[in-house]
């Protein structure tokens, strides 16, 4: 027996493939894991910018726990992400369902447009132009208020009314993305699963609970994951229309507190240890919801 049939040749390697992700490699790399590796080694240091970072230890950590104003804004974050995300995609899932029921006519598109451009403009000045409205004197807003005796610079000036009042903004912000990607999953659903619900005699409260809401379950949960990515690095719509107050800390979020400590403070390594703990919070919400997508019920068809 020769040599080549008793030892196969071994087929060499194609690396060529792996040249058309490179380039993404590279950007992720350097814009998302050296950063990170950055932060982590600053959180464990003394630094404000403009001298040498100094070794401190876990010092930043535990002054971060201690810290009253930090504890706050965790929990308003929490806060802000279970109000927000149930929120937005409920009113997204209902709004698209709506809408591929009714299919294309005026009011339908109405809806979807002024759904939809919100979200396509920077949430920045959404906030700003939503501050000018509840602020303003001569506003619109103010005007429709006052015919019910209503004064809408409160709902921002009140410490029990201004939370609520940017939960609600965010909420009409974000669903038009989220409302979007259900429409996208709704076309995709087979017409001859409704079909076949109609001959069977269904109602349309059937067709929706039965048919429509379990097979939508995978992209709620990629729409609730992404929802609360967002949610926890909620920092323009709260920095524009209030900066974390009114008082010191009645809607300060945690990324609003990074950035002060960042930015004004220029305390680099304690805002780097906040940074930490939100990378972590998101990292395990990702592990949850990649786990609970991928069950097997949770298979589309």
């Amino acid at each position: 027996m020769s040599k080549e049939l008793a030892y196969p040749r071994r087929q060499k390697q194609d690396w060529s493939s792996y040249l058309y992700i490179l380039p993404m490699l590279v950007i992720v790399i350097f814009f998302w894991i050296i950063p990170i590796l950055i932060s982590v080694v600053l959180s464990f240091t003394q630094y404000n910018a403009l001298s040498t970072p100094r070794f401190n230890g876990v010092e930043n950590y535990k002054a971060l726990f201690e810290d009253r104003i930090f504890r706050q804004s965790l929990i308003n974050t929490l806060i802000f992400v279970i109000t927000v995300v149930p929120g937005q995609t409920i009113l997204a899932f209902l709004t698209a369902s709506w809408i591929d029921r009714k299919g294309k006519n005026p009011a339908t598109q109405f809806v979807r447009w002024a759904m939809f451009i919100p979200s396509l403009a920077s949430v920045s000045i959404v906030g700003i132009v939503c501050r000018i409205l509840l602020n303003n004197p001569s506003s619109p807003l103010n005007t429709l208020f006052s015919l019910f005796g209503l004064n809408p610079s409160l709902l921002l000036g009140s410490e029990k009314a201004a939370f609520p009042t940017l939960i609600v903004i965010e909420i009409l912000i974000g669903s038009g993305y989220y409302m979007v990607i259900y429409l996208a999953a709704l076309l995709d659903i087979p017409h001859s699963y409704y079909e076949a619900a109609k001959i069977d005699g269904a109602s349309q409260f059937q067709i929706f609970w039965k048919i429509t809401f379990p097979l939508m379950r995978p992209m709620t949960l990629l729409v609730i994951l992404l929802g609360s990515i967002s949610a926890f690095q909620s920092f323009d719509l709260v920095y524009t229309m209030t900066g974390g107050g009114p008082g010191r800390s009645t809607t300060m979020t945690a990324m609003v507190y990074l950035y002060l400590y960042s930015f004004k403070y220029s305390k680099i390594g304690f805002a780097m240890a906040i940074g930490n703990v939100l990378i972590l919070v998101i990292a395990v919400l990702t592990i949850v919801q990649r786990r609970l997508a991928g069950r097997k019920e949770n298979v589309l068809y």
